[in-house]
């Protein structure tokens, strides 16, 4: 079975299995979004997690070269630098270092080395990386330029991630005020607006009525029975989950990324609003 098809899976399974469970308990209530929610959330969950192991490779990557690149200008040739490499600590990329060291160290061609350890990475940077050593050393040229070469290209792709972080951190900011007032509004709504409209509808001053046109006085209505806080409950689970991917595409570029801000948005407007109405749930 394909590896990341099995990954998936697992989070596939406790997904369904979830569904099911909170199915039973919210079958026939407003909350059965919630269900479906459980459903899809594990599997987001499991790409984002994969994203974010992506992402450390990514960053540890930036580091191995610049070492392998040091220990090069010192003199080193390329399996004894590899196997001092192998004993740093890559975070994620340890593992695939050390099989790298080691299948140079028995013979394997760097190249080849390169491609059966690092191929099964979904990352496209470190793909291009490889792809640009491999064609390199082909090509006749030496370890110490291509690792050079290598190590300030990906630095340079690290330092525009990190402007373009820093640049959208207004538009981040922006994003999540905008996103509180929201909640705020709702708030405001459910408290103040709501047991207005709940309250029966009041008599008309029985002296402006006029027997002669046959007008009889309006008898008091029933009150609206309608849920309110759970409708509004429903709209801030919705807009959390939609405000969050993005978020993550404005500040990170990937809608994934932006599950972490789905989780915050969710997390921290329930508890604000389910507060929120204790608070005026008490003082009326």
């Amino acid at each position: 079975m394909n590896p990341a098809i099995k990954y998936y899976a697992r989070f596939a399974a406790i997904g369904v299995a979830a569904f099911l469970v909170s199915l039973i308990f919210f079958w026939g209530t407003n909350l059965v979004v919630i269900s479906f929610l459980l459903l899809a959330g594990p599997i987001m969950l499991g790409y984002y997690l994969r994203n974010m192991l992506v992402k450390g490779l990514e960053e540890n990557f930036r580091v191995f070269l610049d070492d392998l690149k040091d220990l090069l200008q010192a003199g080193v040739n390329i399996s004894d630098a590899l196997e001092i490499s192998a004993r740093n600590d890559y975070g994620p990329l340890s593992v695939y270092v050390k099989r790298l060291a080691a299948k140079v160290k028995i013979g394997i061609p760097l190249q080849k080395a390169l491609q059966m350890t690092f191929g099964g990475i979904r990352s496209p940077l470190i793909r291009k990386i490889i792809l640009v050593i491999d064609q390199t050393l082909r090509a006749g040229g030496n370890f110490m330029k291509v690792f050079i070469t290598s190590a300030k290209y990906v630095d340079k792709i690290e330092r525009l991630k990190k402007q373009r972080t820093a640049r959208t951190m207004s538009t981040l900011f922006n994003s999540y005020l905008m996103f509180y007032i929201f909640v705020l509004l709702i708030i405001v709504l459910q408290t103040f607006f709501v047991p207005t409209l709940m309250e029966p509808i009041s008599q008309i001053d029985m002296s402006m009525l006029n027997p002669a046109q046959g007008l009889q006085p309006p008898t008091e209505q029933e009150p609206l029975e309608i849920d309110f806080s759970t409708h509004f409950l429903n709209l801030l689970i919705v807009q959390s989950i939609f405000a969050g991917p993005m978020i993550g595409k404005i500040s990170e570029n990937n809608l994934v990324a932006g599950i972490k801000h789905s989780l915050i948005l969710l997390s921290t407007s329930l508890v604000v609003y389910l507060t929120a109405l204790q608070v005026a749930g008490a003082a009326a």
